[in-house]
């Protein structure tokens, strides 16, 4: 089995320099086989890009890459929290919340 490579500053940056790329993250882990609802198990949806939810076209039931997280409903931007669980899980000290969003 090959060794995964070390998540440096650098390649943290570059892998998660966006909200839609965080998103896109949590999709591929979500569904790493491509979209399923949960609800009928169909592959196709829509995107709805103002709430940010992935929609079956067969049932309508709407998903979120998100959801049974510690994200869920939260209003703090994707890309904090990858940040806070990157400092988080790298310093020995660990970090405050002051710190995160001061």
């Amino acid at each position: 089995m090959a060794q995964q490579e070390a998540m440096t500053l650098k390649r943290f940056q570059e892998k998660f320099h966006s909200e839609d790329a965080c998103r896109e993250h949590l999709f591929q882990i979500r569904w790493p086989n491509g979209f399923c609802c949960p609800k009928c198990e169909h592959d196709a949806f829509y995107y709805l890009e103002r709430r940010k939810l992935y929609q079956c076209t067969r049932c309508k039931h709407q998903a979120s890459v998100t959801a049974g997280t510690i994200m869920h409903k939260s209003h703090t931007p994707l890309l904090i929290w990858f940040w806070a669980i990157f400092l988080v899980a790298h310093d020995k000290r660990g970090v405050s919340a002051v710190f995160l969003f001061a």
